[in-house]
């Protein structure tokens, strides 16, 4: 834990001059994504979230796995208890407030996909009729391989928070992916990786809760959420 502290200070005092020269680049330049433009469908989407799934919990820790959906690779660990309820009511309550979709109850799609699931359909199949037993025009997917709270404090840490997760949004007409969003964090000491310089502003050199990082992810990924018309 000392060394973590020492390198962590001696990277905020070598960087503090750093920061002084490149702080009106980055007040220019943000590294953030750029939500993309769009007309709204004159219509509403009906949207069905399904809950985000553990796929640690499944498959276990500690293993490279591929995502059902896009085939990206995960390195699965510790999932907190509770995580992927978290990620799932996130990401209801960041989507909830878009008048132009229209969210299916989160009940409802448990239903269906509880009948579905003994059927021996394919991850997409399952997904796909789930949202038109239920008239969606498109269901939102997400998975969860690595929630790990840091532990320490925001100025010190025995081992920092690290996260990884995906989510996809799925065409119900056509099976197709229409929208994919992803994280794969483990904080690292500024030392370790001057490219963190702007998020290492951005967090004030602190230690953050895995929380704290899903959220910003979340809130980030959906800046570029495509939107859903009615078919």
């Amino acid at each position: 834990m000392q060394k973590l502290k020492e390198g962590f200070l001696k990277a905020i005092l070598f960087y503090i001059g750093l920061f002084i020269v490149t702080s009106l680049l980055f007040a220019c330049k943000s590294g953030a994504p750029v939500p993309e433009t769009a007309d709204q469908p004159s219509t509403n989407g009906k949207l069905l979230i399904l809950p985000f799934k553990d796929m640690s919990a499944i498959y276990g820790e500690n293993v490279s796995l591929r995502c059902p959906l896009c085939g990206n690779v995960f390195v699965t660990g510790e999932v907190a208890e509770g995580a992927d309820t978290l990620l799932t009511k996130r990401l209801v309550s960041l989507l909830s407030d878009r008048d132009y979709i229209e969210l299916i109850p989160l009940s409802k799609g448990q239903g269906v996909w509880s009948k579905l699931l003994s059927g021996g359909l394919s991850e997409r199949s399952l997904i796909v009729e789930t949202g038109s037993a239920l008239g969606a025009d498109a269901v939102l997917a997400g998975y969860v391989y690595r929630f790990r709270e840091r532990i320490g404090t925001r100025y010190s840490v025995d081992s920092p928070a690290s996260v990884a997760f995906d989510v996809h949004l799925v065409n119900v007409a056509n099976g197709r992916i229409m929208w994919t969003g992803h994280l794969d964090e483990t904080q690292q000491p500024l030392s370790d990786n001057l490219l963190q310089l702007g998020t290492f502003i951005k967090r004030r050199g602190t230690w953050i809760t895995a929380e704290e990082i899903t959220f910003s992810g979340l809130e980030k990924m959906l800046q570029k959420f495509p939107a859903i018309t009615s078919h």
